[in-house]
């Protein structure tokens, strides 16, 4: 009967041990490194995201990357957008059939939002934290 309760331990131990924070993602938003923009109020990337702000302060047309890597964009849309994946979907749907825009980009994962990026003076998008390289810069979100 020691045995089953020696596992129990170890495994809480081995659990209390985790840093489940430093596990779970952590978006930043990113943009070509050509680009001006440093900082962005948050209505603002709400407002990119969403199709409101369709424009660069220099007049040049926003590209919207919407990276779809299942970590991030759950946390990306839940938190800085306040809308669950689906609702995001629906409402970008409701865009398109509307005749009032198109839908975003949307890629697999970082590497391919920030290849993009990278390639795209006005393109913007949001990849974990951890994936930030030379390819492309990150904005400040104040």
């Amino acid at each position: 009967m020691r045995k089953p309760f020696h596992i129990l331990v170890l495994i809480t131990i081995f659990l209390l041990g985790q840093d489940w924070s430093a596990r779970a993602a952590e978006y930043i938003i990113v943009v070509h490194k050509d680009n001006p923009v440093q900082r962005l109020g948050i209505e603002e990337v709400r407002n990119i995201f969403l199709g409101k702000q369709l424009r660069w302060p220099d007049n040049s047309s926003i590209t919207l990357v919407m990276n779809t890597n299942d970590d991030i964009h759950e946390k990306f849309t839940r938190e800085l957008l306040e809308k669950s994946p689906v609702q995001l979907s629906v409402y970008w749907k409701k865009i398109l059939y509307s005749g009032s825009g198109i839908l975003p980009l949307a890629v697999r994962d970082d590497e391919a939002a920030k290849s993009y990026v990278a390639l795209h003076r006005h393109a913007i998008s949001y990849i974990d934290k951890s994936s930030l390289d030379h390819q492309v810069k990150k904005v400040t979100i104040e």
